[in-house]
């Protein structure tokens, strides 16, 4: 039976089990270059422009004049309309996401990155269509060149052909 005092040292326990937990986290949350290209590659597909510009390395984002992350907003909209659609429809979830890394050096890398992608309109669009397959999937399969800039690894080059837009 359960006394109060065995409550108050049960519910002591849980509680910092729970900060615990909360601390490990947050210190355990290092920066590479496989979160790097999974974050780039999760914005990329949700038409997520604010985090795909930060995960950008400042090549790619300080060019003004191209504007990668506005071209490849704007053409995804415009593809939307031209199929009768609003522009969120374009947007796709990252499922089953799998990464591959080689370090050319300590600030450069190249992560090869796999998974499926649904469309997600909104997310129980895509977990609804996946279970009772509704909807068809889409392999991705890219391979990101990372850099280290400022102590954050961001991607460079020419991510899912974002510059030839």
């Amino acid at each position: 039976m359960l006394t109060g005092k065995n409550i108050m040292i049960f519910g002591s326990v849980i509680v910092i089990a729970v900060i615990l937990q909360v601390i490990l986290i947050s210190v355990g949350k290092v920066d590479s270059p496989a979160e790097a290209a999974v974050e780039f590659t999760k914005a990329y597909f949700l038409l997520d422009g604010a985090s795909m510009a930060e995960r950008l390395c400042s090549e790619l984002s300080e060019d003004e004049e191209a504007d990668i992350v506005g071209g490849y907003l704007y053409h995804s909209a415009k593809k939307a309309r031209a199929m009768g659609f609003a522009p969120g429809y374009m947007k796709n979830q990252l499922f089953h996401v799998i990464t591959e890394i080689k370090m050319t050096d300590e600030n450069n890398a190249k992560v090869r990155i796999t998974g499926e992608r649904l469309r997600s309109i909104n997310p129980v669009y895509a977990i609804i269509g996946k279970l009772f397959f509704l909807i068809e999937t889409h392999k991705v399969d890219e391979t990101l060149t990372l850099v280290k800039e400022d102590g954050k690894w961001r991607v460079c080059g020419k991510p899912f052909s974002l510059s030839e837009i």
